[in-house]
């Protein structure tokens, strides 16, 4: 199904964007883990269905995360990493 190569090629750019420290990796695992999430109930792979679900809850979670050691420390203050 061409839904698998679509979702591939998410995976593949959301590491790439990861490896960089991009936020943008999040909406790439995001829309990634989306596709295969559909495929996998289509293709009754419940297994699978299961994992994409919670691999979109991480993928808020890191998303929120980041945004939080990005923005969310205040001058001054230790934020979650303890850097500064």
């Amino acid at each position: 199904m061409l839904i698998s190569y679509i979702a591939a090629l998410f995976s593949l750019s959301g590491i790439w964007f990861n490896i960089r420290k991009n936020p943008l990796c999040w909406f790439l695992f995001m829309a990634s883990d989306s596709m295969w999430l559909i495929y996998s109930i289509y293709t009754k792979q419940w297994a699978m269905t299961i994992s994409h679900t919670i691999f979109m809850i991480v993928n808020f979670y890191g998303l929120y995360t980041w945004s939080y050691k990005k923005h969310g420390a205040k001058d001054g203050q230790k934020n979650v990493s303890g850097s500064e």
